[in-house]
Formats: C-alpha cells, sequence, structure tokens
C-alpha cells in the first residue's frame, strides 16, 4: 500500500507541473521534511521525487513535441522550467537526442524517434 501523502505528492506534481513546483514545496504541502518525502517516495516508486518529478517533466515535453505546434519555449513553459540549456541537456537524457531534434525528426518523412527513456537516475 502506498503512503497518502505520497499519492498526494504525485496528484500535486501532475497538477502543478507548468509551475516549476520544487521538491522543497511538495514536502511542505504534504506535511513531510524533504528527507522523510524522499524516503517514503523512493520506498514506494523506486525513485526520489527529484527524479520523478523531472521524468514526468520530459514525458510530458516530448508528448507536447510530437503533438502540438508549441514552439520548444512554449513546451518547455508548460512544464515548468525555464533554462533552456537545463531543458534540452534532462531531454537529451531521457530521450537520446534533443527536444530540436526530436521535432526534427517528426518533420522527416518515414523517420521514426526514440520513444523511451534512457534517464537511469
Amino acid at each position: 500500500m502506498v503512503d497518502p501523502r505520497v499519492e498526494r505528492t504525485i496528484i500535486r506534481m501532475e497538477e502543478q507541473l507548468h509551475t516549476g513546483i520544487s521538491v522543497a514545496e511538495l514536502a511542505t504541502a504534504v506535511g513531510l521534511s524533504v528527507s522523510q518525502l524522499a524516503r517514503l517516495f523512493r520506498a514506494a516508486s523506486g525513485l526520489t521525487p527529484g527524479a520523478y518529478l523531472r521524468q514526468l517533466r520530459m514525458a510530458r515535453a516530448k508528448l507536447l513535441i510530437e503533438r502540438s505546434s508549441l514552439t520548444i519555449s512554449e513546451v518547455m513553459s508548460q512544464v515548468g522550467i525555464r533554462d533552456p540549456s537545463h531543458f534540452a541537456r534532462d531531454f537529451r537524457r531521457a530521450f537520446g537526442v534533443g527536444p530540436r531534434e526530436l521535432r526534427q525528426q517528426l518533420r522527416t518523412p518515414g523517420a521514426q524517434p526514440y520513444a523511451g527513456f534512457t534517464d537511469k537516475s
């Protein structure tokens, strides 16, 4: 059984993904310290809250790049990331290709973009 505070944290991550919410803010919202939340979260999901949030952001970003006409800057805003180099680095780690490269692959007839996560953090 998953701790209800972990479940609430995941729901809050999904609802506030666009805000750039931090792990400290998430911990405070469920009445835990950052270290307590990290321990419970890792036990429930196998990931730290930060790693889970990063994967959630990258998965949403990839979906937006694939299925919308939003610019890369608009995608970043939708997933709560302000730093373009940070976004590009995390995206490349997650999918093995940068966000602009993925967009270009999608525009190339017959191209098959990489579909899985590569980040093991």
